[in-house]
């Protein structure tokens, strides 16, 4: 046994010294070759222990985080022996993969539109085209609750167990993404006209950059950290990430399964409610009641937070617009079409700033008359909390003429 540490420690050793000559900008090639040539045994956990080992060795984490492309790029050939971790539906890291997949075919999607616009002539009207990309990214900024349940929910456990730098180098890549996002889908919202000769250098120069940068990613989060993940975390541990992962919500996909492992206390988990009830300044009432009591109200009810993210919508039985839980804690901006998005950022920047407290806006959805108010929400100092929305169907409620006063039911009992 000692043997074999003794043998992983010399590779790690090779490793370091090897990233220190990338570091240093020494013969880039040379070093690749001797990477492949040395480290066939290398494995996930060699890479991840050769991070840890370099920032307690005083290396700056701004420095691996920038070497961190470099180095998974040269150890590719090796990490991609590394198979994707497999584990049963419902646990954190089967979900975390299965995100991955739908991540993929958002970024495959782009990548796709990209090729086709490559063969377009240099004064074509590229808008229609580049509003289907802006949509995938839209979509794809999903990847921020992915990142923020790794973030918030698995890397303190790294940080308890003793292993924080590699938490914090891969939080710097999760904000790199985000930021090419980011400022990929504000530059094609001020887009209003562009041709296939700019579009293809837009594409070349932002777009491309920012899908690549979820792929890799994936790549290191399926071959290093997953991996790492599985090996330093114990069952109780990922249940209890199981059981905080709706406060932040899924990325493009739904779990279908619920996930209870085997020898878990639940009681460290799940913290006792007080005599069973929800108690409100206006009364009190159990869980289940608060949840019947939404799922019978005539009405659909989104609440969006102050940071602008979904966090609750009520299930009504004959909603009106479509919602799913992937949607929780998404940003509200993105759960709208581009042509809307303004006026999504309006109506909050007036609730924020105090200058609107309600806007109403009424639409015919063929025979149907739908309402929709947004509501600013307040503190007791008048502070912004969010904002509500209400949508409902007036169709039968704008028929209604004259009294009635007795007793009578709309539908026959059964």
């Amino acid at each position: 046994m000692s043997e074999i540490i003794n043998n992983q420690q010399r590779r790690i050793e090779i490793m370091k010294n090897l990233v220190r000559q990338l570091h240093d900008g020494k013969a880039p090639e040379k070093v690749k070759k001797q990477l492949e040539t040395m480290l066939k045994d290398a494995d996930y956990s060699d890479v991840f222990k050769m991070e840890i080992q370099l920032i307690e060795e005083g290396i700056p984490e701004e420095s691996i985080q920038d070497l961190c492309d470099t180095h998974t790029h040269v150890l590719r050939k090796q990490l991609d022996l590394q198979e994707t971790p497999e584990t049963s539906p419902g646990h954190p890291v089967h979900t975390f993969v299965q995100e991955n997949i739908a991540i993929t075919e958002k970024t495959g999607l782009v990548k796709l539109l990209i090729s086709e616009m490559d063969t377009m002539d240099a004064a074509t009207d590229a808008l229609p085209k580049m509003r289907e990309i802006q949509q995938h990214l839209n979509d794809l900024m999903d990847v921020d609750k992915h990142y923020r349940r790794k973030e918030n929910l698995v890397f303190p456990y790294f940080e308890k167990k003793g292993v924080p730098g590699v938490p914090a180098v891969m939080w710097g890549k999760d904000d790199e993404v985000r930021n090419l996002l980011k400022t990929t889908i504000a530059g094609l919202q001020g887009i209003d006209s562009i041709t296939g000769a700019e579009a293809k250098a837009f594409n070349l120069l932002a777009v491309l950059p920012a899908v690549e940068a979820a792929d890799e990613m994936i790549y290191k989060e399926e071959k290093v950290f997953l991996p790492t993940a599985l090996d330093l975390l114990t069952d109780q541990e990922w249940y209890e990430i199981y059981s905080q992962t709706m406060e932040i919500g899924y990325c493009l996909y739904v779990p279908e399964f619920e996930w209870m492992p085997d020898g878990i206390d639940r009681d460290v988990i799940n913290a006792p409610k007080i005599d069973g009830k929800i108690q409100m300044p206006t009364g009190a009432f159990t869980l289940e009641e608060m949840i019947a009591m939404f799922k019978t109200l005539p009405f659909d009810m989104t609440f969006v937070d102050k940071d602008d993210n979904v966090k609750f919508f009520s299930d009504s039985p004959e909603r009106i617009f479509d919602r799913t839980r992937a949607i929780l804690g998404r940003k509200v901006q993105y759960c709208h079409p581009p042509s809307s998005v303004n006026i999504v950022n309006k109506i909050l920047e007036d609730f924020k700033s105090g200058a609107q407290n309600q806007a109403r806006f009424w639409i015919n959805m063929g025979p149907k008359l739908i309402y929709i108010v947004y509501y600013a929400l307040r503190g007791e100092n008048d502070e912004y909390m969010g904002t509500l929305e209400v949508t409902q169907d007036l169709t039968e409620i704008k028929k209604i003429d004259g009294e009635r006063r007795l007793l009578t039911y709309d539908k026959k009992s059964v």
